[in-house]
């Protein structure tokens, strides 16, 4: 495992990143970007670098989102607890008893989410689904008026307060945010590593708000007319025990090249080449038709009269949690696959795949 490559996924889990405050996520990629490509920014908070091969065309974007799933505090009660709003999609049983951030202008304060002890609870309570509604952020304060001391008002953003750390002798990484820190640190290497011989122009782009809409898609496919598009992203593992005979995301499988989810339909024929390269390269690799879920690529392959788009993902288990678990070489053999998808992306291949799409 590349030293580098495991530093960069820390950094970019340990990042604070929530939709719509990507800053932080931002300045990482900036700062691993700026050596391999001339980095723009959208008006959303975006950022591009591009990578001027040996053709001005076609243009390939590749695009993972920077933000994470979160949490916003909407008000603050009399006792001094915190009211808050999703940022993103939660199941929200996972956020029962774990310690978040609560970002200010003045700096971080630690807080816990709680609810009704069960002690307290009716039965009906009990068999109820526990809503968002239903939990506070304590920050061991008494009133709001400590609340406001600490700077703490409606509209600061929170995430988890996690630590990114190494599990199963290095295997794999225990941390927030995968979804799609993974697929920022493989887009981040893809770029350190394909240098100036490719047929035709990259932009790596880092989206903003992906969890909240996919709105930064938009704006990013504005600036950069991609003629083809490959989305890396953070999908949810599918290899819990009880998970049934269909099983498509494993971490340790490789990457997976997703066919089909209720956003997108992806364009066969890219699939199929990303396909027959991993084949080629003996990548492990897997196939997904999702049930549920979404990614950037719905704005994005509407762009224009349209674009050819993929996604390609890491798989991570616990996605939309305090803990994820990503496996390093799904990450590697995903920077491997998607290096070699660049290389065949000439203008030949891009027309057929407009022309052709299945």
């Amino acid at each position: 495992m590349s030293v580098d490559l495991q530093k960069l996924l820390m950094d970019l889990s340990n990042a604070f990143g929530p939709s719509g405050f990507e800053r932080e996520v931002r300045e990482i990629f900036q700062r691993e970007a700026a050596a391999f490509g001339e980095v723009s920014y959208d008006n959303l908070g975006g950022i591009i670098a591009s990578h001027p091969g040996d053709m001005a065309g076609p243009k390939i974007l590749l695009a993972a989102h920077l933000d994470e799933v979160g949490l916003m505090v909407r008000g603050v009660l009399p006792s001094g607890y915190l009211k808050v709003v999703p940022l993103g999609s939660w199941h929200t049983p996972t956020l029962l008893a774990q310690n978040v951030l609560v970002r200010t202008k003045s700096g971080d304060h630690l807080g816990v989410i709680g609810a009704k002890p069960p002690h307290h609870m009716s039965e009906e309570d009990k068999n109820r689904q526990l809503k968002i509604s239903d939990l506070y952020i304590d920050v061991g304060a008494s009133s709001k008026e400590e609340v406001a001391a600490l700077g703490i008002e409606a509209g600061n953003p929170i995430v988890p307060a996690v630590e990114a750390a190494l599990i199963n002798h290095s295997a794999a990484i225990v941390g927030k945010a995968f979804d799609d820190r993974a697929g920022c640190a493989a887009l981040l290497k893809v770029l350190s590593e394909i240098g100036p011989n490719h047929p035709n122009t990259v932009f790596a782009a880092g989206t903003v708000q992906e969890e909240n809409g996919a709105k930064g898609a938009k704006a990013i496919a504005s600036i950069t007319k991609p003629d083809v598009c490959l989305v890396l992203e953070g999908p949810p593992a599918d290899d819990f025990p009880d998970a049934g005979s269909i099983i498509q995301g494993r971490l340790g499988g490789g990457p997976q090249i997703r066919y089909f989810d209720p956003s997108m339909i992806a364009n066969r024929a890219l699939a199929d080449l990303a396909i027959q390269e991993a084949q080629k390269l003996g990548i492990a690799y897997q196939v997904a038709v999702r049930e549920g879920g979404g990614t950037d690529g719905m704005e994005i392959q509407l762009y224009d009269a349209g674009v050819p788009t993929i996604v390609i993902g890491v798989p991570v288990r616990y996605a939309h949690s305090h803990h994820s678990i990503i496996g390093i070489s799904d990450v590697e053999a995903t920077i491997k696959l998607v290096k070699a998808i660049i290389q065949r992306l000439d203008q030949k291949t891009v027309a057929d795949l407009k022309q052709n799409p299945w």
